[in-house]
């Protein structure tokens, strides 16, 4: 996570980087005039305090004439995305009382920016006011003039510091491996060599993102979409998940059904619907600590079994008023298992707390071995060492999750009607699902 200050002169932020440096082991960069590109490519370091950024290169160049290296469509969208996506702290300074600026500025002898702090301080309100529209939760805007401002500012910081969204979670765990992970060479049960971390553990403190869609993953909408109807309506065979991914194919004992089908487990193996009951038992007693679901239980087939369900358990506890989950799994491959079960699991979270009336709160993660297997070691290591940037497309699978008409639509499409995916996707995106 880095964190960027913007404003005009004499506002504060030297002192707010340095105490944040002390604080934090943080480095401060004293941003200078850039190109777009250059300030991408800074956002994708880690642990640093930018001291002025983009909005400076919109405002400094209007003050003093000169060709600015960045122009406001910049960063507008690609800059101010890559903040977002990056889960990056964004404060900008300004005051409702200009004399607090000006008495700065003569005690510290700058009596050449006495004429210009006025316009420098309209500028950067402007530019608060158009980057709030992205409605941002980490960005702040701090007006200096406020009775117990920067003490407020210093809180708000540091309740946001350490916070992981669901990539930058990721991210790290494609990077925990490559550089911690043992070589295991494969046994009967498992798909080639792999490297491996045992008893590893993760948390997602920001859950609003619910989809890994770094570009060097390049996740699947179609199939996450797929995935998540077969999920969701409860059912196990592959007739359906197969117009999304032959993978199933592979791991089925019987060709016809799948084991690890969550949704069917999760609502009709067991007889009855293990979410709702859940979700009544949270209603009843909100500081119950028996909400769990089970997905692995005991099988007399664990040793020859091509399809040995991986997920343990979720259990759901209601801590402050939101929802937590933690998520236990016997094993986890980084690439296609965790990136798709973070969806559903995550998703199921927020359907369960938004049933109960309460916030979302943290996701954790523990998997007995997290591995990745020898042939996708080229694109772990481009996730873990590349960019933040995102897909050009995102995809709303709450709006889907809670729209049974649109459930009802789609899998009579794929049961019925189906063509092909480009056909499907082109729904979701008349329906707004992919925007």
């Amino acid at each position: 996570m880095n964190i960027i200050l913007e404003g005009p002169d004499a506002v504060g932020k030297t002192t707010f980087a340095e105490l944040l440096r002390d604080n934090y082991n943080m480095e401060i960069v004293h941003f200078p005039s850039a190109t777009c590109q250059e300030h991408l490519d800074a956002l994708y370091k880690d642990n640093t305090i930018f001291d002025r950024f983009h909005i400076g290169e919109l405002v400094y160049p209007e003050i003093y004439g000169r060709e600015p290296k960045l122009d406001f469509d910049e960063a507008n969208s690609k800059i101010m995305r890559a903040i977002v996506d990056n889960n990056d702290i964004l404060i900008i300074y300004i005051t409702s009382d200009l004399e607090i600026l000006r008495q700065r500025l003569i005690e510290r002898g700058e009596y050449n920016y006495l004429d210009e702090i006025e316009q420098q301080n309209e500028l950067f309100k402007k530019y608060a006011y158009i980057f709030s529209a992205w409605e941002y939760e980490n960005m702040y805007v701090i007006d200096i003039a406020q009775e117990g401002a920067y003490d407020r500012l210093t809180e708000w910081v540091k309740s946001r510091l350490g916070k992981t969204n669901i990539n930058v979670a990721y991210k790290n765990v494609c990077r925990d491996l490559l550089e911690k992970g043992k070589l295991i060479s494969g046994g009967a049960t498992t798909r080639g060599d792999y490297y491996e971390l045992t008893n590893y553990m993760f948390t997602i403190d920001d859950i609003n993102n619910d989809v890994v869609n770094l570009k060097t993953r390049n996740i699947s909408l179609n199939y996450i979409t797929g995935e998540l109807l077969w999920y969701w309506s409860g059912r196990n065979d592959l007739e359906f998940i197969n117009h999304f991914s032959k993978f199933w194919n592979k791991i089925s004992d019987d060709g016809v059904t799948s084991n690890s089908a969550y949704g069917y487990i999760l609502q009709k193996k067991h007889g009855f619907n293990q979410i709702e009951t859940i979700i009544d038992l949270l209603k009843q007693d909100p500081t119950s600590r028996r909400a769990v679901v089970n997905f692995n239980v005991p099988n007399k087939d664990v040793a020859t079994t091509k399809d040995e369900i991986c997920t343990v358990c979720l259990h759901f506890r209601i801590e402050d008023d939101k929802l937590n989950c933690t998520c236990v799994m016997r094993s986890n491959d980084v690439v296609f298992g965790l990136t798709y079960d973070l969806s559903f699991f995550i998703l199921l979270q927020k359907y369960v707390a938004l049933k109960l009336g309460v916030g979302f709160g943290s996701y954790t993660h523990i998997a007995f071995s997290m591995h990745v297997y020898e042939r996708d070691w080229d694109l772990v290591n481009k996730i873990a060492y590349g960019s933040m940037r995102t897909i050009d497309e995102s995809i709303d699978l709450m709006k889907l999750i809670f729209n049974n008409d649109l459930i009802v639509k789609y899998i009579t499409h794929v049961d019925n009607e189906w063509e092909s995916r480009e056909k499907f996707n082109e729904m979701l995106r008349e329906d707004g699902i992919i925007i």
